[in-house]
């Protein structure tokens, strides 16, 4: 079976060029990682592969795939190359999958459109580690953690055993542990179906640990590639040695302060009604949060990690005071927080999403996006000098008042997100997933702005997170959650060292990291 041969790919869009002679061979069964910023080309190259570049676009070069020319097939050609040669699994499978259908039928449709194959829907679940005894073909996409529907992703990208699989962010938005488990269950198809993975992502760490070789884009051009672990002990060129430095980058801290906590939370449960068992009867509550108590410091960054489902968003709803509590109280400040809040007590907390372009609406301008808590207080008749104060405080202009968000990177909306956290002066941020979805160097730069932030402003953190090394870079203590409870807490640097429980040490074995041999003084 004859690979990938890309040569001398260019795109431009509306004459603008986002791709400059882009190059690269696969050979059947290897794993290719295309590593870069956001912006650098990396999944516009996935998208004039598979034929699905935006309007305006043009395609100069070749793509070969065993001897189908993809650069020179029309629409009703390449229908049927998608899927049957090339399948994609996308960064996001809850808008990948339809949430009107059940899973099973969606594994179907891909059969059914080129013609089906031997195997079922439920054996392609099963393949992928969904096991049809517990997860059947009959459940929707909002019934499973993200770590299944990505699983369910991958079972209609693998259905018709593609030569190649285009795999973009794949587990960007997973938890370590489902990060682990998706990653192996990659690299298992890879060598028992024999296709070739072109594996997309900012995270330098995945590639080590399962690439073959890797390529290195920036500004739409190939900079750097070879075998992975020759590019990673020579990092020849700058780029790549600035994405190196960028992604065990530690920003400067000053010491949490000791005082009064600004946040206490005290026995605090929140259980949800159990599955029905049948027409009348209901199994056993869902303990979502089990006796969590908490407190946060005065200029002090904690972190709270966990794997999905194990009540962090719960929880975090409860201390916003959006979900009512079973048991237990939250307080901030010594203000007792339960819903309705009053805006003096909701005034002092403030919240950046993991997504700050699903957070802003698209209509409004950044004066006032950025205002909008100020509806919690009263607009004073400076909030537009506050507003431009907020943006300089997180390194944008004062100008960017008149843009609106769609006109902003990824990193600039984040830090939109955060200017609109702290231009009321609140007591306590909670960051939640608020680096994760970003790539090295901007994630690096963000980390940076919050711990001068809080140096300024003696702002508190609640820094809610699955990747263990932003946590580590950022918190002085940690707690792990498991099942509704705090099963570990302590200094961050001790915890993630050190860890005493299994499901900490699990957690910390999950993370991915780069071999340390491969990190040689020479080309530190």
């Amino acid at each position: 079976m004859s690979g990938l041969d890309v040569g001398g790919l260019s795109v431009t869009i509306h004459g603008t060029a986002v791709l400059t002679d882009v190059s690269f061979k696969m050979a059947p069964g290897e794993i290719l990682g295309l590593v870069g910023e956001s912006g650098s080309g990396k999944s516009m190259t996935a998208l004039a592969l598979m034929g699905l570049l935006p309007r305006g676009a043009e395609v100069d070069g070749r793509a070969v795939l065993g001897k189908t020319d993809l650069l020179s097939l029309d629409e009703r050609a390449m229908c049927r190359v998608r899927g049957r040669e090339i399948g994609m699994i996308f960064q996001e499978p809850m808008t990948a999958l339809n949430p009107l259908q059940t899973i099973g039928a969606q594994v179907a449709e891909a059969l059914a459109i080129h013609g089906g194959g031997a195997r079922g829907a439920g054996e392609l679940l099963a393949r992928v580690g969904l096991d049809p005894d517990r997860i059947g073909p009959g459940r929707y996409p909002h019934e499973l953690s993200g770590g299944q529907r990505q699983r369910v992703a991958i079972a209609i990208a693998i259905a018709l055993s593609p030569r190649l699989l285009v795999a973009d962010e794949p587990t960007t938005a997973l938890d370590v542990t489902s990060q682990a488990e998706i990653l192996d269950l990659l690299c298992d198809l890879v060598r028992d179906e024999g296709m070739g993975l072109l594996l997309i992502t900012h995270d330098l760490a995945v590639v080590a640990g399962i690439a073959d070789r890797v390529a290195v884009m920036q500004e739409g051009r190939i900079v750097e590639a070879g075998a992975t672990e020759a590019v990673f002990r020579t990092r020849s060129h700058p780029y790549t040695r600035a994405l190196f430095a960028a992604s065990s980058h530690v920003p400067k801290r000053i010491a949490a302060p000791s005082g009064v906590p600004v946040l206490t939370v005290d026995g605090v449960r929140r259980h949800y009604p159990g599955p029905r068992k049948g027409l009348l009867r209901r199994g056993a509550p869902v303990r979502a949060v089990d006796g969590v108590s908490l407190g946060v410091g005065r200029g002090e960054s904690v972190g709270l990690v966990g794997e999905s489902g194990c009540g962090k968003s719960t929880l975090t709803r409860a201390i916003l005071g959006l979900d009512a509590l079973d048991a237990g109280q939250v307080a901030l400040c010594g203000d007792a927080v339960m819903p309705p809040v009053p805006g003096e007590v909701r005034r002092r907390m403030q919240v950046v999403f993991q997504d700050p372009f699903g957070s802003f609406d698209p209509r409004w301008r950044v004066d006032r996006l950025v205002a909008e808590p100020f509806h919690l207080t009263g607009y004073p008749e400076d909030w537009r000098d506050k507003v431009a104060h907020a943006l300089v405080a997180v390194g944008l202009k004062p100008r960017d008042m008149e843009k609106y968000i769609h006109e902003f990177s990824g990193g600039q909306r984040q830090r939109i997100a955060i200017a609109r956290a702290i231009v009321i002066r609140p007591d306590l941020v909670i960051l939640d997933e608020a680096v994760s979805a970003l790539d090295v160097r901007v994630r690096a730069q963000i980390l940076d702005l919050l711990a001068d932030l809080q140096g300024e402003f003696g702002l508190s953190y609640l820094f809610i997170s699955h990747d263990l090394s932003v946590v580590r870079s950022i918190t002085d203590r940690v707690l792990v959650m498991q099942a509704g409870r705090i099963v570990e807490a302590g200094p961050t640097e001790r915890v993630l060292a050190a860890p005493e429980h299994p499901y900490t040490r699990r957690l910390v074995a999950a993370v991915p990291v780069i071999p340390a041999g491969w990190i040689t003084p020479q080309s530190a």
